[in-house]
């Protein structure tokens, strides 16, 4: 019991911490709208769900494709392409505008990002980090792509540290951190407390001084991105709340959380049936080119 309280204690003094500065940053962030030196942009970050049946289900890809053009995001990260290789990425990726790819791995659930513009790989980093971790600049940015490991809470609090390590150790200042944590926030106070050993995770990521831009945002009823209802046993009724989880986020380092105007989690009817995830996303101001 004395473990349990002091976690909470732990998760309450962060969330307390974080939750102070990005109530003032939000209403600083909609005075910058009319500034003629910026470019607004838009992120997205969506788990596939085993790349589309390691593609093959083309429907399922042709939805997708539709969904994304549709959005028109700048960057958009993946999670779970399986069955991907960059040529095959690079074909998917070109039916929604972006000329531009780079995949982690080419087996088991890759990690990737797609892009309008130019993406330079930094890193491909697979030993420590679960499913990879993918390191790209990307508009003057450092993009961090990974799916942290869904089974072993120990292992993956090790790939978070090992995250936060290298942000640290490459000083990352213009950083933003996306993809499936398959873990919970503290934020999300509603969900059960059989998630309280799970914050650890996130609270890290938050201590670590990055930022849960969907919290600021996107209300307590809305922030879920799991599960959709493609899977047979999706949750319906009264039994639909409890079942609702955040696994998926983007974080942003200090320096790129005045430059976050809004964030979705797009969770409506649209995306019930081309993942077993929602996608999330963010819109930034950024220098213009």
């Amino acid at each position: 019991m004395k473990r349990l309280f002091n976690l909470r204690s732990i998760l309450f003094l962060v969330s307390v911490w974080v939750c102070s500065g990005l109530c003032a940053q939000t209403s600083r962030s909609y005075e910058r709208d009319w500034r003629s030196d910026r470019q607004k942009i838009k992120i997205i970050s969506y788990n596939i769900m085993d790349g589309f049946n390691n593609a093959t289900d083309t429907d399922r890809m042709a939805r997708f494709t539709a969904w994304v053009k549709e959005q028109s995001p700048d960057v958009l990260a993946l999670n779970e392409l399986c069955g991907f290789t960059e040529a095959k990425l690079k074909q998917l990726a070109e039916g929604y505008g972006h000329p531009y790819v780079a995949i982690v791995k080419e087996d088991g659930y890759p990690v990737g990002l797609t892009s309008k513009t130019p993406i330079k790989v930094i890193a491909r980093k697979i030993e420590g980090y679960g499913h990879g971790l993918l390191h790209c600049n990307v508009l003057n940015m450092d993009f961090l792509v990974t799916h942290l490991n869904p089974s072993d809470r120990i292992k993956r609090k090790k790939e978070a540290d090992n995250i936060i390590d290298y942000i640290h150790t490459h000083q990352l200042g213009n950083c933003l951190l996306m993809g499936d944590m398959n873990a919970h926030s503290p934020f999300d106070a509603s969900w059960p407390d059989e998630h309280l050993e799970d914050y650890v995770v996130i609270s890290s990521f938050m201590a670590a001084s990055l930022h849960d831009i969907c919290y600021m945002f996107v209300p307590d009823s809305r922030r879920y991105s799991y599960p959709s209802r493609i899977l047979p046993d999706s949750p319906k009724g009264e039994t639909l709340r409890y079942r609702q989880e955040r696994l998926d986020f983007i974080f942003v380092t200090d320096s790129l959380r005045p430059q976050c105007l809004d964030a979705q989690i797009y969770n409506g009817p649209e995306n019930d049936y081309l993942s077993d995830h929602y996608p999330v996303g963010i819109n930034m101001f950024i220098p213009k080119n």
